[in-house]
């Protein structure tokens, strides 16, 4: 989580229980400056991001501009980022990017935009 959140982030860690009383560990890192959060964006690599793209980036952002992707947790242990899908979803790292755009601006078309320039 710390490589692929970057060096500036924030790493907090809080035990818990799940629904059903399991403990859990929950890990979560908090990056404040844009820059950390780009990078950290274009840190999921061309592949990651290829496949958010045809999956459907809208479909992904809520109505807060947030992009939310889910990261397959076995993968990221490995030390490769793929995109969750089926029933890896269910247990996956969730990621939550806030798209900075103004009025007139899409925030598909910014991530369009910044995919298209490292891809």
């Amino acid at each position: 989580m710390q490589w692929l959140a970057g060096e500036g982030a924030e790493i907090s860690r809080e035990r818990s229980k799940s629904h059903h009383g399991a403990p859990q560990m929950m890990i979560e890192a908090s990056i404040d400056r844009k820059k950390g959060a780009k990078q950290a964006f274009l840190r999921m690599g061309v592949a990651a991001l290829s496949d958010l793209r045809s999956a459907g980036i809208a479909d992904l952002i809520d109505e807060d501009k947030a992009l939310h992707v889910r990261i397959d947790i076995d993968e990221l242990v490995q030390g490769r980022i793929s995109l969750a899908t089926g029933k890896s979803r269910k247990f996956a790292v969730k990621g939550r990017f806030k798209i900075e755009s103004y009025p007139g601006q899409e925030p598909v078309e910014i991530l369009n935009q910044l995919i298209d320039d490292i891809v």
